[in-house]
């Protein structure tokens, strides 16, 4: 076959389902020089994590859930995770607190709560926690913080 005849029978493949590895051993190639040809060809990817599971990643990180949280809970790679939320525009953030919230974070923390106590309670990260109790001057950018 010529070259351009074999590229559109991986594409047509790959466009009927077979997958990236499927092609490679029936046309004789390595998978890197399947999946360029079919980056090079402009053909879109399949996405190799169930349309449920991105909804649900997506779910809990609107409820504020971290992304190794969301990891832990749905048996994922965070860094998939990661990409998802990227995906939807949910990547790395600070999320807003009232500063009801806030009052509540550092009552807690003067009054000997841990801060995985506070986050804990709060149902947010302890990253999170900690972010608002150096911004508010509670603890250093040094300090040492239990958990």
């Amino acid at each position: 076959m010529m070259e351009r005849e074999v590229i559109e029978k991986i594409k047509n493949l790959y466009n009927s389902g077979y997958t990236i590895r499927e092609i490679a051993k029936e046309m004789n190639m390595s998978y890197g020089k399947v999946r360029n040809i079919l980056v090079k060809e402009g053909v879109k990817m399949r996405n190799k994590v169930p349309k449920e599971l991105i909804e649900r990643v997506v779910e809990l990180a609107k409820q504020g859930y971290s992304a190794r949280r969301i990891s832990k809970e749905l048996n994922m790679n965070e860094t998939t995770v990661l990409r998802i939320l990227k995906e939807h525009n949910l990547g790395k953030r600070i999320k807003k607190m009232s500063q009801e919230e806030i009052n509540q974070i550092i009552s807690m923390y003067k009054e000997g709560k841990s801060i995985y106590e506070i986050a804990k309670k709060l149902n947010r990260s302890t990253n999170l926690i900690v972010y608002y109790l150096k911004k508010y001057g509670i603890i250093r950018e040094s300090s040492s913080t239990s958990l």
